[in-house]
């Protein structure tokens, strides 16, 4: 597809406030869309979401997570949020290898974390 295409695209979703495929198509087009002359044709809120991708980008946290893994996390941070409390610790329990490590501790939110923390323990106090 030309860049002038995806920017257009990108603008559209802009619009239309689907930031997620907004921000896909920004992170697979990012080589192209770093240049200076395409980076101008953004729209300024597709400008703002390219300046927070590319602060995400800038953590060396970032690649180390692949998408399904953002996804676990945000899917108990929903749990926890909308206090499906069973639901997540059965996530907790599934992917705690995951959950346990500090970056992906930076995708869960202070209740979250307290949670697993709480979930950990207890898990670790029924071995011993």
């Amino acid at each position: 597809m030309k860049i002038e295409s995806i920017i257009y695209v990108i603008n559209n979703l802009m619009e239309k406030h689907q930031y997620g495929y907004a921000r896909s198509m920004i992170i697979n087009e990012w080589a192209r869309l770093t240049e200076g002359r395409n980076y101008q044709k953004l729209s300024s809120e597709a400008k703002e979401l390219f300046k927070v991708v590319e602060s995400e980008k800038a953590k060396p946290d970032f690649n180390l997570l692949t998408e399904k893994d953002k996804r676990i996390l945000l899917t108990l941070n929903e749990a926890v949020r909308d206090v499906k409390l069973p639901y997540a610790q059965k996530i907790f329990r599934q992917h705690r290898e995951l959950i346990i490590k500090s970056y992906a501790q930076n995708w869960l939110t202070s209740d979250a974390r307290f949670l697993c923390q709480v979930w950990s323990k207890n898990t670790t106090e029924n071995v011993i």
